[in-house]
């Protein structure tokens, strides 16, 4: 049997709607930025790929880890992951400056191509639900002037995707099952398998065209490269 929602022209009450990566564009370059500036400072000469390797793991660790009475928003594990990050490497930069544009950008991200015109297309429901910290989710949605008022954040619910929480209390805010929702997210940790552990379809949007990994478990309904594509299915 198909996946429900596997066929053209599925419909569902409501989206979930995952926010960086998915609607607006990640902070990659200027991680990237952030990367080469550490790797060239640092007297133990390592290769950025290694730096920004580290840097990534050790964050979705500190996530991983900060759930419930020890839970931090992100700009307190971003910052904590980056003081480790210079000191393993013995830089001598700030991590006050380095983060500084970094957090900029949070509260005022560029819009991927078509998401708006998604979003005013849309003819059901939707509730962000996001990693990131509720007052940068606040300003971004309201310096790109998009009608989003029902949003999920991990600081709200102290909880990061994957875990259970941020969709429940998703779900709970639009008063539905987890069948009759669409979560539409661009990782497949937080996003594919956070939802589908639940029951809930999902939507990966896949702008690089990368291969799922056969250990995922977890299977998209639909995979599109840009939101955009996802209007023929849920109208």
């Amino acid at each position: 049997m198909s996946p429900r929602g596997a066929g053209r022209g599925a419909r569902y009450r409501a989206l979930l709607l995952d926010f960086y990566g998915t609607l607006v564009e990640e902070d990659t370059e200027l991680i990237a930025r952030i990367v080469q500036r550490v790797a060239a400072s640092s007297p133990l000469a390592p290769p950025a790929a290694d730096v920004g390797a580290r840097w990534s793991r050790r964050f979705s660790e500190l996530c991983a880890q900060s759930h419930g009475s020890r839970f931090e928003t992100q700009r307190a594990l971003e910052r904590a992951s980056l003081e480790e990050l210079l000191a393993s490497y013995r830089s001598p930069l700030d991590a006050d400056e380095l983060s500084a544009e970094l957090f900029a950008y949070w509260a005022a991200p560029k819009p991927i191509d078509g998401a708006a015109e998604f979003l005013s297309g849309l003819r059901v429901s939707a509730c962000v639900v996001s990693n990131i910290d509720a007052d940068d989710l606040a300003a971004a949605i309201a310096k790109l002037g998009w009608a989003l008022p029902e949003r999920v954040t991990s600081e709200g619910c102290r909880a990061y995707k994957p875990r259970r929480e941020p969709f429940e209390s998703a779900l709970a805010r639009l008063g539905c099952a987890p069948e009759d929702v669409l979560h539409v997210g661009d990782s497949l940790g937080s996003d594919v398998r956070g939802a589908a552990a639940l029951g809930i379809p999902v939507a990966w949007v896949n702008p690089r065209g990368k291969s799922l990994p056969a250990d995922l478990g977890a299977r998209p309904s639909h995979v599109v490269a840009r939101v955009s594509e996802l209007l023929a299915v849920i109208l």
